[in-house]
């Protein structure tokens, strides 16, 4: 029992460490480079990551595979969030754009969780919800004229351990659900909606728009992640097929940045 509880606590702590430094890391780099950066870096693995690394340690790998799967299944309703909170920022102050991103995610994950998870699947939704949500939220767009902010270091510390502490509540205990309801509850989008309420306080409705814009099409990093790692834990292992998965997210990431470089020259 002290060793479980001792595994448990690490695992809360990593959680609440890697949660901290997303939203304190995309806060940042939406300051310094601006939202289509910032909103490509939010797609980063850094609360999935950890979370598949301490399942891996307590499951077997076919069990860590179907949870992948639903994972990737349920970064569709992540899609649904990011234009829900884009669409109701135009107008709406951060709690309202919050609550209604975080309905709409509710509303998609119950009618996914009964769904089967072939990865092909997964793929196929994943990709039409991105190019569809893309295109609905573009119309509502607001042209970005600052970036200036008012919190600085201490504030963003706070929100980032506050993040943290909820993914390591939702996520430590969440093998223990079952694999549909793991892979949902590892993908839910807590790290997006603390990033989307401090930048909407910190900066305005024109920056988090832009940044979770440019977010819906940094979640393919996560699509990647789940998909390397639903399709490597069987034959490789969880702990290899962990390290692929990471990789394969990385590098979405780096040909995003690429890409987003390329335009703007």
């Amino acid at each position: 029992m002290q060793v479980l509880s001792g595994a448990l606590l690490d695992a809360a702590i990593v959680r609440l460490l890697a949660t901290a430094a997303v939203i304190i890391g995309v806060s940042w780099s939406v300051k310094l480079f601006g939202p289509l950066i910032g909103g490509v870096l939010a797609g980063l693995p850094i609360t999935l990551g950890p979370g598949f690394y301490f399942l891996a340690g307590q499951a077997e790998p076919d069990f860590v595979a179907q949870t992948a799967s639903y994972a990737l299944l349920s970064l569709c309703a992540t899609q649904s969030f990011l234009p829900a909170y884009i669409l109701l920022a135009r107008r709406a102050g951060p709690a309202t754009a919050l609550a209604g991103g975080l309905a709409a995610w509710a509303l998609i994950a119950s009618f996914l969780r009964f769904l089967p998870s072939p990865l092909w699947l997964g793929l196929l939704l994943f990709a039409g919800a991105t190019l569809l949500f893309r295109r609905l939220a573009r119309r509502a767009l607001l042209p970005v004229t600052t970036l200036g902010g008012k919190a600085g270091w201490g504030t963003l510390l706070l929100r980032g351990v506050l993040a943290g502490i909820l993914v390591a509540g939702v996520t430590t205990q969440s093998h223990r659900l079952g694999s549909t309801l793991s892979g949902i509850l590892l993908s839910f989008p807590i790290g997006f909606s603390v990033i989307s309420f401090t930048l909407h306080q910190q900066m305005g409705n024109a920056v988090v728009m832009a940044t979770l814009y440019s977010a819906i099409l940094g979640t393919s990093s996560l699509a990647g992640f789940c998909a390397f790692m639903a399709l490597a834990a069987p034959h490789m292992g969880p702990y290899a097929a962990l390290a692929v998965a990471l990789l394969a997210a990385f590098a979405v990431t780096f040909m995003l940045l690429a890409w987003r470089r390329a335009q703007a020259v």
